[in-house]
């Protein structure tokens, strides 16, 4: 052995970029120093192995070179870590008997055994036994062996055994020689187990005791230790055999099958086997494999069923049918050929491919050209075929198994979990025959073997890539770890700098970033279990992550504008990023990594998405619904952090909240949001290239593609609240509800929006709806409202917080006229009285129900007077706070108090009011005085029957201002007046003196309050000569004789006309003296009805005076003396006219007489009776005498005797 320098070490180089395929290439060893072989020609690898850190290399030249791993190191800084490196070691040049030619030239295996601490090496034909790891020469060298055309074997199940701890002496491997396979262990010692008579093999896979070997030709199963073989099916299906390389120092090749038993089979169909009653079972020798048998193998249906489409199987040759010589070259016919025929090149026999993908089948090739495709075919222990068929683009040169072997005790990862093939095959591109490594799953349907096939480039060297020799696949003997750093780098979490400053991280976020890191790099390893040798260098064939694949593939729809690193331009293939998206729709993690792998696509897939949206919305473009909607639902499935698509949308960006250790995401996530936000940059009204500077209108696409989509995804997230699961909770919400609430502001300040209260499904209702659940960011919410100049949104604002203070001064700010775009608030002074009533805060209802008060004191005084409110004002209370802060109120308040609560008390400080209304009106307007003057002399003009003074200007008052509303004070005046009743007090009587003295001077103009304060103050006579003669109002006067001269006269509910005037039926009653009026009432009201009668007399209209007078005396003759009424009327008056009266006093007197008689005659009655009583009483008393100057008190001394 020969050791190397130093300065020979390989070093692994970066890795090359990850395609979006399930396999990806990571250099294990570049440039191995390759020597020459004896024709002076570049040596190629041959084979290779790797086992516990150690990597074998053979070559053709006939050399095994050894190198050793190395830790990797880190010298750029960064936290990334570094491929294992390796350093060249030893060269062996092991020992051979002859120098083989073709594929036996060189090192044609490796062979690993950990278990024994041995390798083995087929070097030019001859096996020779070094122990491990540095290949020193076993056994002292003494054993080696020549003439063997392969050595493997190896049992899997027993590999799947020594992987579970089982204790295994030594390692059987088999050894093919030319004539024969030879089964040794190898251990302390290489001891032979036994030779089987089966010569030519070249290929050998085993379980347990059975194997599958292939020969020249064909495929068999072999039982090693009964010694039994079954035919399978050839290699080659081609209908006529290809003239084949001869075979170099060949002491006894292989006899051939019979080529008349051979049929073809297409490329796409798999070649069957014939029926059980053409079984091929034969031994070498034509004979038994077992002595003792005297029977083949024992008959075995088939699982396979016969199909319309099936090829026809081989025909079985006879049991001495592989007796015979090899093919010949076809150069012999080729002579017979015409001179102007070139010869046909000898096309190079197919290899034959052997994996045992479970322990209970194995997976061959067949096929019919190097060039044209393969087909692979499962077949079970028993040689039935089983599953479906694989197909490859052309026949493999290596074909290996990757994942999901059950033998396979390290696979634990997800990805590891399903199991692929990796095929060496051709592909033509460009007019170039190149080699790659076509993968596709094994364990799946076969309708979906073609949807998971996928060809992995192999990176050019200076051999010609259509070469077979120096490029293989080969199952390294121990697996791999790998540092995938592009996982950790797509999944560690970074912070999102929004200012876009590029600024050095402090201490918090540098140790952030390295817990991070330490938190990603547990996902950063995958299995290396397949390797690659082509050219001078070996590679790694690993299994590319899925987020490393689909990662890829987002990265490909990102198209980029001139130049690599330009933000211009950009432009998305939505395309790409929805079918990524589609991709993992549905699919269940089964492992962390899955669920980060998913969450993270789903995340990124949506920031595209969304990106795309914002950039077509640049360029003023409205988006297709369907790209709208895909945005949206990949935006709620991906749960991506909000705060990062809020920062790609201008008016909302400044909404984000980062806190105080800002925001944290994937950093795949971090550099696709800066290169969004550079775009958006690059491209917005602020550059200097932004051609749409109004792209930011509501009215536009923004609010089309933009604002309505995201206004639906902020509500989504909203429901999200209380949610353990989101990551710094009080920014993200902050930031979500701010957003949210500007979104709508936005939207609603369209033209659509219409004033007044929300309609249920609106915009502005589903404002309010987020106002009233209440708002994280409370501060941000009351500045976007005054900005948008939404005040009755700030109110709901303030009340989600139950600031009633803050709600009734916004309130304030909208009745008194400051502006509200909403106008929602359309009766304000009635919404705040309602809300007043609510309220227990005492100070805020008395402040705000007196400024209610000042604006509207009908409403105002509603707050002071609400029996439900929660605040109730005891009426003097009410009353000093009106008279404080409100005085234009009181008036309002003393008549709730007094007509709505007959709160006597309050009546004097009410008539003040309407006396001072009423007489300053009178003052200040002549206008005033007319009318009321009007109104007398049009009442007396009108002829009986006529409603009552007061019903007559009840029914004609004024409706226009101001003169409705002094006129209303009078009317209430004449009712409070009227209603006090006659005075019984000094106090009473002062007051009455009081209001005459005011009254005075329009005493002319106000005749009906003269008339009550005259009442009041018993001049009754005055007041029936001003009710007569001033106003004419003879109804009014009879019920002021009817009440006793009270100043009740024109209350409102008395003001229909009661006198004779109102009916000819009521002139026909007469009225009768109340039985419980008392004497002093009735003298008053005869005494007024005399001084009526006289007042009468004096109408100066005599129609009017001979029918007022008639009436009077006719209906109330009751109330009037005969002989006084008789010596009252003038003489010249007619007999007719007070006949009536006439009638009606006869009618009385004799009633008077005739009441009078039966009186008498009812005493007399009665005197008899008593009379009697009185007799029968003194009959039953005895009769005393009582003794003169008797001093005694008893009486009874004095008792002489009874009677």
């Amino acid at each position: 052995m020969e050791v190397q320098p130093a300065s020979h070490a390989a070093a692994p180089g970066p890795p090359p970029a990850d395609p979006s395929g399930p396999y990806v290439l990571r250099d294990l060893i570049r440039d191995v120093p390759l020597g020459t072989q004896d024709d002076g020609t570049v040596a190629h690898i041959t084979c290779v192995d790797a086992w516990n850190g150690n990597l074998y290399i053979g070559t053709s030249a006939g050399e095994v070179l050894h190198y050793v791993s190395i830790p990797g190191e880190n010298d750029d800084g960064d936290d990334d870590e570094d491929q294992p490196g390796y350093i060249f070691a030893t060269k062996l040049e092991p020992p051979y008997t002859t120098q083989q030619e073709g594929a036996d030239r060189g090192v044609k295996q490796l062979l690993v055994l950990p278990d024994a601490g041995k390798a083995c090496v087929l070097c030019n034909g001859t096996v020779t036994f070094y122990t491990l790891p540095e290949l020193s020469p076993a056994f002292e060298g003494k054993i080696k062996q020549p003439g063997c055309l392969w050595v493997g074997g190896v049992d899997h199940n027993e590999a799947a055994r020594e992987g579970s701890g089982a204790q295994v002496k030594g390692t059987v491997v088999v050894i093919c020689l030319k004539q024969r396979l030879r089964l040794i262990r190898i251990g302390e010692e290489a001891r032979k187990i036994r030779d089987i008579e089966l010569g030519g093999v070249s290929a050998v896979q085993r379980r347990d005791d059975l194997a599958c070997v292939a020969d020249g030709q064909g495929y068999s199963l072999l039982d090693v230790v009964n010694q039994r073989k079954i035919e399978l099916f050839p290699i080659s299906s081609s209908a006529q055999p290809e003239p084949t390389e001869p075979q170099p120092q060949q002491i006894n090749p292989p006899r051939s099958r019979d080529e008349s038993a051979r049929r073809s089979s297409s490329a796409a169909t798999s070649p069957q086997r014939q029926s059980r009653a053409h079984e091929r079972n034969f031994s070498a020798g034509a004979e038994h494999l077992r002595p003792d048998s005297s029977s083949p193998w024992p008959a075995r249906s088939s699982s396979r069923q016969e199909g319309p489409t099936a090829t026809a199987a081989p025909s079985s040759p006879t049991p001495g049918s592989r007796e015979g010589s090899p093919m010949k070259n076809p150069s012999a016919d080729n002579s017979a050929r015409t001179s102007g025929e070139a010869p046909r090149e000898p096309a190079k026999p197919l290899p034959p491919n052997i994996v045992s993908p479970t322990p209970n089948e194995f997976l061959l090739t067949t096929g019919t050209k190097l060039t044209e495709p393969g087909v692979g075919m499962f077949v079970n222990l028993e040689g039935d075929v089983v599953r479906g068929t694989i197909e490859f683009s052309t026949y493999p040169e290596s074909l290996v198994l990757d994942g999901s072997s059950q033998d396979d005790p390290s696979s634990g990862s997800s990805d590891d979990g399903e199991g692929y093939v990796l095929a060496l095959v051709n592909q033509e591109t460009n007019g170039k025959n190149a080699k790659v490594i076509e993968a596709q799953r094994w364990d799946v349907d076969p309708s979906e073997v073609h949807a998971s096939r996928s060809w992995l480039t192999i990176n050019p060297t200076s051999q010609d890539a259509a070469d077979s020799s120096g490029v293989g696949l080969r199952l390294p003997t121990s697996i791999s770890q790998l540092a995938a750093n592009e996982i950790k780098h797509s999944l560690r979490l970074r912070r999102l700098k929004l200012d876009n400053q590029r600024t050095q991280p402090d201490d918090s976020e540098s140790r952030r970033n390295g817990e991070e890191d330490r938190f990603a790099s547990r996902f950063a390893q995958v299995h290396a279990s397949v390797l690659l040798y082509h050219g001078n260098r070996i590679s790694w064939v690993v299994r590319n992550a899925l987020i490393l694949q689909l990662d890829h593939q987002l990265n490909q729809a990102v198209k980029r504008g001139a130049t690599a690193s330009s933000s211009t331009n950009l432009t998305i293939d939505v395309h790409i990023a929805q079918r990524v998206a589609n991709s993992i729709r549905g699919q269940e993690p089964k492992t962390e990594l899955d669920f980060l792998t998913l969450t993270y696509i789903r995340q990124k897939a949506s920031l595209l998405l969304f990106g795309n949206l914002v950039l077509q919305t640049m360029q003023g473009f409205i988006s297709y619904e369907h790209d709208k909607r895909r945005a949206e639902d990949a935006l709620i499935a991906g749960e991506v952090d909000p705060r990062t698509i809020l920062s790609l949308v201008p008016k909302l960006a400044g909404e984000v909240d980062e806190g105080t250790h800002g925001i944290w995401v994937p950093q795949g996530l971090t550099d696709t949001v800066t290169l969004l936000r550079q775009a958006i940059q690059a491209g917005g009204p602020s550059s200097s290239s932004g051609d749409n500077t109004d792209w930011e209108d509501p009215k536009g696409a923004y609010g089309d593609n933009l604002l309505q989509l995201v206004k639906r995804y902020l509500i989504s997230w909203r429901k999200k609240k209380g949610f353990g699961s989101v990551a710094d909770e009080t920014q993200v919400f902050r930031s979500v509800d701010a957003a949210l609430l500007h979104v709508l502001l936005m939207l609603d300040t369209q033209p659509t929006s219409s004033r007044g209260p929300a309609v249920q499904g609106t915009l502005r209702a589903e404002l309010n709806d987020v106002v009233d659940k209440g708002v994280e960011c409370f501060d941000r919410a009351k500045e976007l409202c005054e900005e948008y100049h939404r005040l009755y949104v700030l109110s709901r604002l303030y009340q989600s917080r139950k600031m009633v203070g803050d709600v009734l001064a916004t309130w304030r700010r909208i009745i008194e006229g400051e502006e509200d775009r909403g106008g929602e608030l359309v009766d304000g002074e009635q919404d705040v009285r309602r809300y007043l009533t609510k309220l227990r805060d005492q100070k805020l209802v008395q402040d705000y129900g007196a400024w209610l008060a000042t604006r509207n004191p009908r409403l105002g005084v509603q707050v002071f007077a609400d029996e439900n409110a929660r605040v109730k004002f005891q009426p003097q209370d009410a009353v000093a706070i009106l008279k404080e802060k409100a005085p234009g109120a009181v008036k309002e308040y003393l008549e709730h108090l007094v007509f709505g609560k007959n709160h006597s008390v309050y009546v004097k400080d009410l008539i003040a009011f309407y006396l001072d209304a009423v007489l300053s009106q009178l003052r200040d307007s002549q206008e005033a005085r007319d009318m009321l003057i009007q109104s007398y002399e049009t009442y007396r003009a009108l002829r009986p029957p006529k409603p009552t003074y007061r019903q007559f200007i009840t029914d004609n008052a004024p409706t226009a201002e101001p003169a409705r509303e002094w006129w209303n004070n009078r009317l209430r005046l004449l009712q409070l007046i009227g209603g006090s009743g006659a005075v019984t007090s000094e106090e009473e009587e002062q007051y009455s003196r009081q209001l005459a003295e005011r009254l005075r001077e329009y005493s002319a103009e106000l005749v009906p309050e003269m008339i009550l304060l005259n009442g009041r103050e018993g001049q009754h006579d005055e007041a029936l000569k001003l009710l007569v003669h001033g106003l004419g109002d003879y109804d009014t006067a009879i019920r002021y004789c009817l009440l006793g001269g009270s100043a009740s006269l024109f209350h409102p509910s008395d003001g229909g006309g009661s006198g004779g005037g109102s009916s000819q039926g009521d002139q026909q009653q007469q009225p009768q003296i109340p039985p419980s009026s008392p004497p002093g009432k009735v003298a008053l009201q005869t005494s007024l009805f005399r001084a009526l009668l006289r007042e009468s007399l004096h109408i100066a209209d005599l129609s009017e005076r001979l029918d007022r007078t008639a009436e009077l005396l006719e209906r109330f003759a009751a109330w009037f003396d005969v002989a006084e009424v008789l010596s009252l009327i003038p003489d010249g008056w007619s007999v007719d006219l007070v006949s009536g009266f006439l009638v009606h006093a006869l009618r009385r007197l004799v009633r008077e007489r005739q009441e009078s008689v039966v009186v008498k005659g009812l005493a007399g009655a009665q005197n008899l009776r008593w009379a009697g009583v009185w007799g029968e009483k003194m009959n039953g008393v005895r009769g005393t005498v009582v003794r003169e100057g008797d001093e005694r008190g008893d009486a009874g001394d004095g008792v002489v005797g009874t009677g």
